[in-house]
C-alpha cells in the first residue's frame, strides 16, 4: 500500500499544472527549494487542503511526536519562544506554547487540551513557506556536505527527510542519516536513495505506512537525480 501511496505523491508533482509551478497555492516558493519539493512536503504532512480543513487542529501523530499544528510544525521540538514568535498570528498561541517540548505519549493528552485551537490553513502555509521550509533548508545545509551542490530534486528530497525526522545524527535509529551525510558531498545519488529506503526498517509492521510511503517518494525523487545525470556529477 505505502508503495502507492508513494507513487500517488511523485504523480501529484510531476502533474502539477506547470502554470501552478511558480508559486505554491499562490504563495511564492522558498529559495533554494522546487515547488515540486514544497509540494511533497505539503501533501505527505497534510494529504491537501481539503483533508486539512476536517481537522483544522493541533493533534498528536503518534509514535514520538508532539503536539504538531499546520504543515506538520512539530512543537515538541521546538523551544517555545519560536513557537511564540511562529503562530503570533493564531488565537491560543500562549497555550501552543505550553506544549514545547512534549512527546511521545504525554503528547496526546497535551494534543486533547489544545484541540479547540484553529489553525486556518492559509496562516499554517504562510508559516510553512515563511518560517519552516527555510528553516529546515539551512538545517539540511549545515549537516549535509555539499548540500548546495546537490541535484534540486535530491535537496529537496534531504529537506523532506529531516522536516520529518529532524537533524540529529545520534544513536542506532540514524545510521542511514549518518550515511547520508557521507555520501551527499560525493553526489552520490544512487547511495543516498538506498540509504533512505534502508531506514524503512524504523517503522516496518509499526501501522506508520504513511511514513513509509514518504521514505520511498523521497527515494524516487533522488533517483530521478541519477537517471538524469548519471550517479556522480
Amino acid at each position: 500500500m505505502y508503495y502507492l501511496r508513494a507513487t500517488l505523491l511523485i504523480l501529484a508533482v510531476c502533474l502539477w499544472p506547470s502554470a501552478l509551478k511558480a508559486e505554491l497555492f499562490g504563495i511564492p516558493s522558498t529559495p533554494g527549494m522546487t515547488p515540486e519539493g514544497l509540494r511533497l512536503i505539503v501533501d505527505a504532512e497534510t494529504s491537501g487542503e481539503a483533508y486539512y480543513n476536517r481537522w483544522p487542529h493541533p493533534e498528536w501523530p503518534q509514535g514520538q511526536s508532539g503536539v504538531t499544528q499546520g504543515i506538520g510544525y512539530d512543537n515538541g521540538y521546538t523551544a517555545r519562544n519560536l513557537i511564540l514568535s511562529d503562530w503570533r498570528n493564531i488565537v491560543g498561541v500562549e497555550r501552543l506554547a505550553a506544549t514545547a517540548g512534549i512527546t511521545g505519549e504525554r503528547a496526546r493528552a497535551a494534543a486533547h487540551e489544545v484541540r479547540d485551537v484553529l489553525v486556518p490553513w492559509r496562516e499554517a502555509l504562510n508559516v510553512f513557506q515563511s518560517v519552516d521550509a527555510p528553516r529546515y533548508y539551512q538545517m539540511c545545509r549545515r549537516i549535509f556536505p555539499g548540500f548546495d551542490d546537490l541535484a534540486p530534486l535530491c535537496r529537496d528530497a534531504l529537506v523532506s527527510l529531516i522536516y520529518n525526522r529532524g537533524s540529529s545524527m545520534a544513536g542506532p535509529g540514524r545510521i542511514e542519516m549518518r550515511e547520508i551525510a557521507r555520501l551527499t558531498s560525493r553526489k552520490d545519488y544512487r547511495g543516498i536513495a538506498l540509504q533512505i529506503r534502508a531506514m524503512k526498517r524504523l517503522w516496518q509492521n509499526a501501522g506508520l505506512d504513511g511514513l513509509l510511503a514518504r521514505r520511498e517518494a523521497e527515494a524516487r525523487l533522488v533517483e530521478q537525480c541519477s537517471q538524469h545525470k548519471g550517479n556522480r556529477e
